[in-house]
This record gives structure tokens, C-alpha cells and sequence, in this order.
């Protein structure tokens, strides 16, 4: 979620993003330009191509090198396909610093080696302001190879005037949200609204088919089992939830270009904002866009839920990668980066969730949709974390793959719920193994 850039902040993008290719920082460079030393310990940080980030990451970083005599710091952007380009730059020595990446990533480099343990430069207080489960995403037996930076999860949008026709309040408290089979009565409703489909789902491709995962949570099932390397998907309870799934597309509640591998470009913002649906299950990235073409005519509720209660685990962390000459430097940044006054600034430039638990929507401070944000902050205290161990996991990027494949022909009808759990577990377990 970006809003606009003045063009005094593309001047200064343009300024630092100069900078940022020369490998120096704007601090860096009036050091330079004051005669003071020239033996300066360089970092390199890369981030999305995320133009508000990549900002607030250099005004951060400009502060933290004006503490840190002698160092600097560039903000670089990752590019391309993220295993390939990490993997690439990693057996070359070439990767950056500080890497900004995904819990369903950042468990494979952890368990290979690719990431360093930052417990040395983990201030004492830092732990008690995270969650277990945002704790967890970084943390492995042998040390803490990440830091929870920000988040984002999945509540429910729905259109006003769709829920004033079909006579529906949608609920105000999380304790209060939508089981499954109320949410699919409401669906059912709004289709006959809309005239096409009922709801939308938050996809953006085949490498997201994990957002889907919480629904498994929801009807008290596991992806992995408690072991997180262990396939679980062949449980009465998972089983269930693929056959709640298949219900949403057997029924015409959702349309088939709204599925795991064709979520590209967000279907579900694009059919929301159209009138084809009066609901979607999605995270905040949708905001923006809504504000600007439908102001007024749409709310939020809370994530749905069956027997339990979960939600997307999105978001990103940031780590320290083997490549870096000064991993302690490094380190100290990544801590500087996540420390509460950093999370408040770059939440509220970005749009960003909190992964602090002290952290609310009026500690950030955001320009609009505060109400909105607070349900996304406070559904992020309900992700379970079995979920979380889950998808920061060695073996889950690949695992992810597998579900995707299998996710999608059980909801078309190709397979059966059993039959699609049969074929996934066996395709995961030679995947785990």
C-alpha cells in the first residue's frame, strides 16, 4: 500500500538511489565529504522494489551511520525470482548484508547455513515485545536467525450497500467473526446480489498458496505436524477444510480465476471493486486502491473461523547473510531496523502492520482506515503458532509448491478432497524426506 510520492521525495529518492549504486550512504558521503576516514566498513541491504521502503530503509540507515562513524550503508532492491537471485548471489559471495525476506523463506537458508545467528546483538527486551508465534519465525534451537520487521494477514472486506440489501451486520469484535457456515450463508446472499459470485480470495499466484493455510488451522487441522517437517494434511480435520474449500467453487460462490494459481494481479480486489463480489477474505494491500475508487462504500470485519482461529502469515523479516564481511555491523542494523522507534516510522511511511506487540494503530499514527488497520494488527494476534512453524520451515518453499498443485485440482473437482490429500501427502512426504 504506496501512496504518492511529492517531487521533492523523488528528488530525493533519485539522490540516494545514486548513492545507493556508488555502495555509499548519504551520512557516508558527507563523512567522506568532511575529510573524515576513508577505510569505512560498507553494508548493503536489499529490500522490494518498493519505493516508500526503500526511503524509509535509507533515512534509517542514514541515522544509523551518522552513529556509527566509519560505516555505510546502501540500500539496494532485489530483483527477479527470490531463490534464484538469493541462491545465485550467495554461491558467488555476493549476496548483501541484510536480506529482507518472507517467513515461507527465510527457513531453508536458515537451516543451510545462508544466515547468521544474531543473539549477540538482540537487545534483552526486544523478546517480551513479540508474540511467540512472530518470535518463532526467526528463531530456531541453536540461535535467532531473523527479526520479525512487520506483517500483514487477512480479515474480511465487504461492500456496503450488498450487506444492507441482504440485511447482514457484519460483526464489530474478533470474538464475534463469522464461522464457515455463516460466512457461506452471507456468500450465498451476496451472490444473489451481485449477480455473479459470492466472495473473492486474497491469492497473488501459484508462490502464494500458502495464504490459503489458515483455513486448514481454522477447522483444527496442520499442514506439518508438530515436528514441523512431518506432511499432516491427510487428517480428518485437513481433509475438511479442502472439502469446505471445493464447496466455494462447487457452489459458484467464487469464480474459477479467483483460484491458487491464477490469484495473479489479485482477482479478488479486482472483482471486489467491480460489484462482482459483495465480499473478500484479503490483506491490506487493497486499502489504497479501494479508498480511491470506492470511498465510503466498503468496511471491514475480522478473518472468518471454524473450530479455531487463524489468518495469512504475511509479512517480512530481516536477516544477515554469509556473505557479509562485518556480520556484527550487520547485525547491529537489522536490531537498530527492528527496534520500536524504527517499527513505528516504517510502518507509517509504508502501511505497514506492526510485528510489536506494544504497537497499536494510534502508536503508528496512519493517515487513514485507522479502525481497519487495528483489526489487522489484532488479527495477527490470533495466528496460531503451529502455523508459523509451519511456513519457516526448511523444506517449505518447496512444500508450498506441492499444495498449490493439488490445492487447485481439488477445488476444480479433478480429485476428490481424500483424493487430493492422498496424492498431496505423498508428493510432500518425498519432498520432506
Amino acid at each position: 500500500m504506496t501512496g504518492p510520492i511529492d517531487a521533492i521525495s523523488r528528488a530525493q529518492m533519485r539522490r540516494r538511489g545514486f548513492l545507493a549504486l556508488a555502495g555509499i550512504s548519504l551520512a557516508g558521503a558527507l563523512a567522506a565529504c568532511a575529510g573524515q576516514p576513508t577505510t569505512t566498513k560498507h553494508l548493503r541491504l536489499s529490500s522490494w522494489n518498493i519505493p516508500l521502503d526503500l526511503d524509509s530503509y535509507q533515512e534509517m540507515a542514514d541515522r544509523f551511520v551518522a552513529d556509527h562513524p566509519g560505516t555505510s550503508v546502501a540500500v539496494e532492491v532485489t530483483t527477479g525470482a527470490f531463490h534464484q537471485w538469493f541462491i545465485s548471489r550467495l554461491a558467488a559471495d555476493l549476496a548483501p548484508d541484510i536480506i529482507r525476506i518472507t517467513p515461507q523463506q527465510i527457513g531453508r537458508y536458515a537451516a543451510n547455513g545462508s544466515l547468521i545467528d544474531l543473539s549477540s546483538a538482540i537487545p534483552a527486551d526486544y523478546r517480551g515485545d513479540y508474540s511467540d508465534a512472530f518470535w518463532a519465525i526467526g528463531a530456531r534451537d541453536d540461535g535467532i536467525y531473523g527479526i520479525f520487521q512487520h506483517t500483514d494477514n487477512f480479515i474480511a472486506y465487504f461492500n456496503r450497500g450488498v450487506m444492507e440489501e441482504i440485511g447482514v451486520t457484519p460483526p464489530d469484535a474478533i470474538d464475534s467473526a463469522w464461522r464457515w457456515d455463516e460466512f457461506l450463508e452471507i456468500a450465498t446472499e451476496a451472490k444473489k446480489v451481485t449477480g455473479r459470485y459470492g466472495f473473492g480470495y486474497g491469492w497473488g499466484g501459484a508462490e502464494t498458496a500458502y495464504r490459503w493455510l489458515p483455513i486448514v488451522y481454522q477447522n483444527g487441522g496442520a499442514f506439518l505436524g508438530d515436528d514441523g517437517l512431518t506432511p499432516s494434511m491427510d487428517s480428518e480435520e485437513a481433509i475438511g477444510a479442502l472439502e469446505f474449500g471445493r464447496r466455494w467453487y462447487a457452489d459458484g460462490l467464487v469464480s474459477q480465476s479467483n483460484m491458487t494459481k491464477s490469484g495473479g494481479g489479485d482477482v479478488a480486489r479486482n472483482m471486489f471493486l467491480t460489484g462482482q463480489i459483495g465480499l473478500m477474505l484479503n490483506n491490506p494491500e487493497s486499502i489504497a486502491q479501494l479508498d480511491e475508487e470506492m470511498p465510503g462504500e466498503w468496511g471491514t470485519t475480522y478473518m472468518i473461523r471454524n473450530v479455531g482461529e487463524a489468518s495469512d502469515l504475511g509479512g517480512n523479516a530481516l536477516a544477515v547473510t554469509k556473505s557479509s564481511r562485518n556480520p556484527e555491523l550487520a547485525a547491529e542494523l537489522v536490531a537498530y531496523l527492528t527496534s520500536r522507534e524504527s517499527a513505528i516510522k516504517f510502518c507509517h511511511d509504508g502501511n505497514w502492520l506492526p510485528a510489536r506487540s506494544s504497537l497499536t494503530a494510534a502508536d503508528i499514527g496512519y493517515a487513514a482506515n485507522e479502525d481497519t488497520m487495528q483489526r489487522f494488527i489484532d488479527q495477527g494476534g490470533r495466528i496460531p503458532i503451529e502455523l508459523v512453524r509451519a511456513e519457516s520451515g526448511e523444506y517449505f518453499s518447496s512444500l508450498n509448491q506441492v499444495f498449490a498443485d493439488y490445492a487447485d485440482l481439488c477445488f476444480l473437482g479433478q480429485l476428490s478432497p481424500s483424493e487430493a490429500s492422498a496424492q498431496m501427502m505423498e508428493a510432500m512426504t518425498s519432498v520432506a524426506s
